[in-house]
C-alpha cells in the first residue's frame, strides 16, 4: 500500500471512531457551554433585561477570552496528548507499530483525523456565539471578514497547541499535567509581562491576529504588544510544523514500555 493511501486509510479509521467516541461527547457540551452564554445574554438584549449592544460587547470580553484562552488550548491538550497515549493505555500501540505501515504514517494520520474533529467543534460553536453577537450585522461585508479572522486564528491557535501536545504525548505518558501547567501556568502568565517575553508564548501570536482595538477586549487584550499579523501567522504555522516535525521524530525513534509510568 502506498503511503498516501496508508495515511488516508489511517486517517479516516480513526475519524470516524473518532466521532463514536465518548470523549468527543463531552467536548461537544463543553463547546455549548459559550454558546448557551452567548445565546443567553442575546436573550437577555432582546428581552430589554441589557442594553442595546450588551451581546456584542459580551462576545468581545468574554466569550473571546472562552475560545482562546480556555476551550482551544484544552481541546489541543486533549486530543494532542491522546494520538500516542491513547495507544499505550489501550495497548493497542503495538498492533499499530507492527503493520507494514511507516510510524510517521500512522502519527500523521490520526493527528489530521484529531485536528478535523476538534476544528469542528471550535467552528461550529464558534460560529454560533458570533451570530448570536452580531445579528444586526450579518449583512456587512465587516462582519463576516471579522468572522473569517477569528475563525483563523482559532484554527491556527488549535493547530499549533495540537502539534505541541502531541510531541509532549508521544515522549512522555502524564504529559496531560505538563500541557495543564503550560497552559494555567506559563501562557496565563508571561503572555502579560511587557516586552519581548510575551513572544515565547503561542497566545501572544494568535492575539496579535485578533482584529480587536486595544481596551475593547478586556484581558484578552491587557498588556499586549501585538506583532505584525504577517509574522504572527508565520510564526504560528512555522512552530506548529516544527512541533509535528518533532513529535514524528520522536514516535518513530521511542520504544514504548507499556507498563511504564513515566
Amino acid at each position: 500500500m502506498k503511503e498516501n493511501e496508508a495515511l488516508c486509510v489511517v486517517f479516516s479509521t480513526f475519524f470516524r471512531t473518532g466521532l463514536k467516541a465518548k470523549r468527543t461527547r463531552v467536548f461537544i457540551l463543553l463547546g455549548l457551554v459559550p454558546v448557551l452564554l452567548m445565546l443567553a445574554v442575546r436573550v437577555m438584549e432582546g428581552a430589554g433585561t441589557l442594553e442595546a449592544g450588551a451581546a456584542a460587547e459580551f462576545f468581545a470580553r468574554v466569550t473571546l477570552a472562552l475560545y482562546f484562552q480556555l476551550l482551544v488550548p484544552v481541546l489541543a491538550l486533549f486530543f494532542g496528548s491522546s494520538i500516542v497515549n491513547e495507544e499505550l493505555d489501550n495497548k493497542t500501540l503495538v498492533y499499530l507499530t507492527t503493520v507494514p505501515v511507516r510510524r510517521r504514517t500512522v502519527l500523521l494520520g490520526k493527528f489530521l483525523a484529531a485536528f478535523l474533529l476538534a476544528a469542528l467543534l471550535v467552528a461550529a460553536g464558534f460560529l454560533l456565539c458570533f451570530l448570536s453577537a452580531s445579528l444586526r450585522r450579518l449583512g456587512q461585508a465587516a462582519a463576516w471578514g471579522e468572522l473569517g479572522l477569528f475563525l483563523g486564528a482559532a484554527l491556527l491557535a488549535l493547530l499549533c497547541y495540537m502539534a505541541l501536545f502531541s510531541a509532549a504525548g508521544a515522549f512522555m505518558k502524564k504529559s496531560i499535567l505538563i500541557g495543564l501547567f503550560f497552559i494555567f501556568g506559563w501562557e496565563s502568565v508571561v503572555q502579560y509581562f511587557p516586552g519581548v517575553t510575551q513572544k515565547f508564548t503561542i497566545v501572544h501570536w494568535v492575539k496579535s491576529l485578533l482584529p480587536i482595538p486595544p481596551g475593547e477586549g478586556g484581558f484578552l487584550i491587557f498588556q499586549l504588544q501585538p506583532s505584525p499579523p504577517l509574522q504572527s501567522i508565520l510564526a504560528l504555522l512555522f512552530a506548529g510544523a516544527l512541533f509535528l516535525a518533532l513529535s514524528v521524530f520522536i514516535f518513530e525513534r521511542k520504544e514504548y514500555i507499556f507498563s511504564d509510568n513515566a
